[in-house]
């Protein structure tokens, strides 16, 4: 039996984020699926969010908590540079990704252009019965919350510019570096690969093109999967 259950569908960039950093841990871990939102709420009743790791008797909710268990239960490799001030700006880069970027692929996944494969997608955690009503729900909970937080009320072609630009971000950021800001990956490398993971196979396809467009990006992707898999 596993130390450590991820409780979550990958369909999560967070639950991405988690499986990774755990991977690369070498954290021995069961994953397992939510199998609707009911179970979900049961788990999470809190946030209703994913994913859930529970470290024996212990339940964590939040990625960014999650990852700092991983650092108590196991120091090596460390998630963050020993040097104070590039540890900061790892910190900074989850955050970012964590709270904004995350936001930029859910106006995207929410757009017109989207909505209907985001549907497709979410639909399979409803209970079967209730599947034709998936779209309209799924709309009403989560799809409208882009809309609040201001990105999902951009035009399209605006959106995927911001998109871009913000990819662009990174380039600079990642620079000659293997990983962001240091020489092996950090808590800013698994949230950012979760966010990159989940967007490149998901109902997004432009922010695949998008992606595949920057090779430092995509290449950066496959030195994280390799860290992680050891």
């Amino acid at each position: 039996m596993a130390e450590v259950q991820i409780v979550g569908s990958r369909v999560s960039p967070f639950v991405e984020k988690v499986v990774a950093a755990a991977e690369y841990k070498k954290i021995p871990f069961d994953l397992r699926d939510v199998k609707s939102p009911g179970e979900l709420a049961k788990l999470s009743p809190v946030t209703g969010k994913m994913p859930i790791v529970i470290f024996g008797d212990v339940m964590v909710y939040d990625s960014t908590f999650i990852l700092r268990e991983f650092e108590e239960l196991a120091p090596d490799p460390p998630l963050l540079a020993s040097d104070p001030q590039v540890a900061a700006a790892q910190r900074q880069l989850e955050d970012w990704s964590d709270e904004s970027l995350y936001w930029h692929l859910m106006a995207l996944r929410w757009s017109t252009e989207n909505e209907a494969r985001t549907v497709e997608q979410l639909a399979v955690f409803a209970p079967r019965a209730l599947r034709p009503l998936a779209g309209p729900i799924l709309r009403r909970m989560i799809g409208r919350s882009t809309k609040v937080q201001g990105l999902g009320r951009l035009p399209y072609p605006v959106l995927l510019r911001e998109v871009g630009e913000r990819l662009d971000d990174l380039v600079l950021l990642l620079a000659q570096r293997s990983f962001f800001y240091a020489s092996r990956p950090s808590v800013a490398d698994f949230a950012l690969f979760g966010q990159f993971k989940a967007g490149c196979s998901g109902p997004t396809p432009d922010f695949e093109q998008l992606v595949s467009e920057r090779p430092t990006l995509t290449d950066w992707m496959k030195r994280v999967e390799d860290a992680a898999r050891g």
